[in-house]
């Protein structure tokens, strides 16, 4: 073959290469579109922990540690999180305005929810998908845990169409 043939394909090649990594940069799901919504509790468990089996199982146990967890962010208590396009975590309320902000960081694995600018909370995204996300809080050094939160994304009533 000839020389300036192999140099064609060669630019050919990288053309093809970079046009599509990028179309699969600008259309992958990435873990920011894929939050953006609203999405309701299902469940708080302790994953893992020192404690015996009858403590891990025991509601009231489960919801103390639920109500100190949420202590910074009470708006959160009702079990519904709504994660909107500029950052900003919403109530239930929507005439009650909330200054949280949502951040994925890390390799898309980790959300961290901010208050005036400050660190309040810090979650290991477990699973993230269309319909659930499971988050997982590793707290206190003593207690040797992780709080499994799972969440399910709300069905939207008012849709016009539904996806197929």
């Amino acid at each position: 073959m000839n020389r300036d043939i192999l140099i064609k394909i060669n630019y050919i090649f990288i053309a093809l290469l970079l046009i599509g990594s990028s179309l699969v940069v600008m259309y992958h799901e990435s873990p920011e579109r894929l939050i953006q919504g609203e999405w309701v509790e299902t469940g708080w468990r302790l994953e893992k922990d020192n404690a015996s089996a009858e403590l891990t199982d025991h509601f009231y146990l489960q919801e103390g540690l639920r109500q100190e967890i949420l202590r910074d962010f009470r708006e959160l208590d009702h079990g519904i999180w709504r994660f909107n396009r500029n950052r900003a975590l919403l109530t239930a309320d929507p005439n009650h305005e909330t200054d949280i902000e949502w951040l994925i960081k890390g390799r898309g694995h980790v959300l961290e929810l901010r208050k005036n600018g400050k660190q309040i909370e810090s979650f290991q995204i477990q699973q993230l998908s269309d319909e659930k996300l499971v988050l997982h809080l590793n707290f206190d050094l003593q207690v040797k845990g992780i709080m499994e939160i799972v969440l399910e994304r709300k069905e939207q009533t008012d849709q016009y169409a539904k996806k197929i």
